[in-house]
């Protein structure tokens, strides 16, 4: 008689004959009891070409990149962040049935026609419209959770151009600086105008806005435009201010710089203008996208790794009790 054996976590055979098991399947990985089979990583492999069209967040990464050639792991680990994902956003059978009417009215083809296209690829319907619900999921992700907090400013674009795409460090540049002046003839002791630049640093890291600090603490005569010492090149900078500027990020904001015989500054670098503008126009929307880019993937794995710690993740081979000894440890 044929007999079935399903041994959790582990593996499922079916018995041909008394001396010979075949293994079906098995169980790599669960995520909160949600299964992940060994013929998971196998279809993933076989759906590389797929995913890329269909995953909005696998385009990019590394194991993308990688493909069909990715060990176990690392598709057990992708398939583990993928689980999580499902299970927090969960689309429904209609839902994704809509998704793909869309597409096919989209592309002007019937269901026979997807079908055979699909057959092709080899993929089956079936393996489809989930790689289509796993799809969605993502989305509803980007949407609820990660588009909000993705924010590419002007500032960030200038950055990452003057750092890295800069074709020559030569080229002229302007500066526009604000700073702040705490003067030690304003106090009783350098050290009392010390204590005063450094509870106004506190407050601009605090939140508070640079130009509103300097509107009340610095006692230079920029104080009331908010520090403002307006535009210039590094031949016209004190070796002070060029020293500080050169450590600076567009908007950045500076320690409290020593001004011998002065007292104590802060600077802000508001801006940078060169002559290397026409270059910048063409490269900025190319910077902006990568930045944005950047910027979802790691606002994703912040997410993920959030998610990690509150799932009861276990992995075949592993000690029972130790994910929920780890998911313990870590609250």
């Amino acid at each position: 008689m044929k007999k079935l054996w399903i041994l959790p976590l582990f593996a499922v055979f079916f018995n041909t004959s008394p001396a010979k098991c075949v293994m079906l399947d098995r169980i790599e990985a669960s995520v909160n009891s949600g299964p992940i089979l060994l013929s998971d990583v196998r279809k993933f492999r076989q759906s590389i070409g797929i995913r890329t069209q269909l995953d909005p967040l696998f385009a990019g990464t590394a194991i993308a990149k990688k493909g069909a050639a990715a060990t176990e792991a690392e598709i057990i680990a992708y398939l583990t962040d993928e689980k999580i994902i499902t299970q927090k956003f969960e689309i429904g059978d209609a839902e994704v049935e809509q998704n793909i009417n869309s597409i096919q009215t989209s592309n002007k083809i019937d269901r026979a026609g997807l079908k055979s296209l699909l057959k092709n690829e080899g993929i089956s319907f079936d393996e489809y419209f989930e790689l289509m619900r796993i799809s969605s999921a993502k989305k509803e992700l980007i949407e609820r959770e990660i588009r909000g907090k993705v924010a590419i400013t002007n500032d960030d674009v200038k950055n990452e151009y003057y750092s890295r795409y800069s074709k020559s460090a030569k080229a002229p540049r302007s500066y526009q600086i604000k700073a702040i002046t705490i003067s030690n003839s304003t106090f009783k002791t350098p050290a009392a105008a010390k204590d005063a630049a450094l509870n106004a640093l506190k407050a601009i890291r605090g939140g508070e806005a640079f130009e509103e600090v300097a509107k009340r603490a610095s006692d230079d005569s920029n104080a009331q435009n908010g520090g403002e010492l307006g535009t210039m090149t590094e031949d016209q900078m004190s070796p002070i201010i060029r020293a500080e500027l050169k450590k600076l990020r567009i908007g950045g904001v500076s320690d409290v710089v020593t001004n011998p015989g002065i007292g104590y500054m802060i600077f802000k670098l508001a801006n940078i203008e060169s002559g290397e503008s026409a270059q910048y126009e063409k490269k900025a929307e190319e910077i902006r996208a990568s930045l944005a880019t950047n910027e979802y993937q790691r606002q994703i794995e912040l997410w993920l790794e959030r998610e990690r710690q509150k799932a009861f993740i276990h992995k075949a081979g592993e000690d029972p009790l130790a994910a929920f000894k780890a998911r313990k440890s870590a609250k």
